[in-house]
């Protein structure tokens, strides 16, 4: 092959040579990177798009390619070309930390830029906790953390941290959600304080408090200072007002100790109720308020319940009188208060009735023959207690 023949041939290596040759930004060129956002969470991405312009001022070829840098994470494509002068890649954030995205074409290099990702992103953790109090023997809370970056936007993926100074929490490492939530249950039996932390940020401390026992008091009222059997008996339950009472009572029952209870449900202030009693005997009276937090307060009074007192008679008559002559006859009754006397009546040893009405009162009889004469007077009360009373009287002829 002749001289003339064989340098067509190397040129055309030649020219293949170049095209393998990754065309870069020529001398005195300058790169300008921006990102989408400056904070990431972990396998989260962003948009990195670098300028590359000439010296004189305008852009780059199309096709010249720009080689991105950077640790924490991955970038697609790690070298992209250019289009109008500019090369766009995705950087995917892998390891929590600070990260410099850089980008350089040739001798042009661009300023980094640097970028958080993971847990280095948080700007601040919120906590809530509910509920906000346990009960008086202890329970469990939710506790909920919110983590957000330093543009206040929610930040999933980060290992949020929890603390307790009292309590077994369920779970002390949790993910952030794609909503930035991360949530634990948190176990005590006393006043605890929690706390959350992503990274370098820690939320503000939540004290969680132990409900007290709702406060309940159970009375015999003025009313019914001596119970009485078969008398209604007045009680009074009373609670605080609920906006003094930090977890409000859901249900009162009172135990009225001879195997009857009553429900009274979710009162406040004070209650009067009344029990009818059917034994004389003692008897222990309480009442049991439970709140919404599962507290319980207890109050009991003790009670004597007497038997029905009998109303009282008092009846008279002249001890001897002649026959046809009217003698007076004199009774009064007293019933045991609140009852009253609603029935009396008078008969003589045969039965016969020689009085009957709706009180004790004076009547006058006469005697139609001589003898022996025993009148007897029975009272009734409202509540039917009876009280007898009894005379002689000697009729001469």
């Amino acid at each position: 092959m002749t001289r003339a023949a064989v340098l067509p041939v190397l040129m055309l290596l030649a020219l293949a040579a170049c095209d393998k040759v990754p065309l870069t930004s020529p001398t005195g060129s300058t790169i300008t990177l921006s990102v989408s956002q400056t904070n990431v969470p972990v396998n989260g991405t962003i948009d990195v798009i670098a300028a590359v312009i000439e010296a004189g001022g305008t852009a780059v070829h199309d096709g010249t390619t720009v080689t991105f840098t950077g640790g924490l994470g991955t970038f697609a494509p790690l070298e992209a070309q250019t289009i109008g002068g500019l090369a766009r890649s995705v950087f995917r954030g892998t390891t929590s930390g600070t990260v410099t995205i850089g980008a350089f074409s040739g001798a042009a290099k661009a300023e980094g830029i640097p970028v958080k990702v993971g847990a280095a992103a948080a700007g601040s953790v919120s906590l809530q906790v509910v509920p906000a109090s346990v009960g008086q023997n202890g329970g469990s809370v939710s506790v909920t953390a919110l983590v957000l970056d330093t543009d206040g936007n929610a930040l999933p993926g980060v290992p949020v941290v929890f603390s307790t100074d009292f309590g077994t929490l369920s779970n002390a490492n949790v993910i952030s959600n794609a909503n930035g939530y991360a949530t634990t249950n948190l176990i005590t039996t006393r006043q605890a304080t929690v706390t959350a932390r992503a990274g370098a940020i820690t939320s503000a401390v939540f004290t969680v408090s132990v409900s007290t026992a709702p406060t309940v008091t159970i009375a015999l009222s003025s009313t019914s200072a001596t119970p009485t059997v078969g008398t209604p008996v007045a009680f009074t339950v009373t609670l605080p007002a609920a906006t003094s009472n930090p977890s409000p009572v859901q249900s009162v029952l009172v135990d009225f100790g001879d195997g009857q209870t009553q429900t009274l449900g979710a009162i406040t202030g004070s209650v009067g109720l009344t029990h009818t009693y059917n034994t004389p005997g003692g008897y222990t009276v309480s009442a049991r308020a439970t709140d919404i937090a599962g507290g319980v307060g207890v109050s009991s009074i003790s009670i004597v319940v007497v038997r029905q007192q009998l109303p009282t008679i008092t009846f008279s008559a002249p001890a001897s009188t002649a026959a046809a002559t009217p003698i007076a006859v004199s009774f009064a009754a007293t019933a045991v208060s609140p009852a009253q006397i609603v029935s009396a009546r008078v008969t003589l040893q045969d039965g016969s009735v020689i009085f009957s009405g709706t009180n004790a009162n004076n009547f006058n009889y006469k005697f139609s023959g001589a003898g022996t004469y025993t009148l007897t007077a029975v009272v009734t009360d409202s509540n039917g207690n009876s009280a007898t009373a009894a005379t002689n009287v000697f009729v001469t002829p």
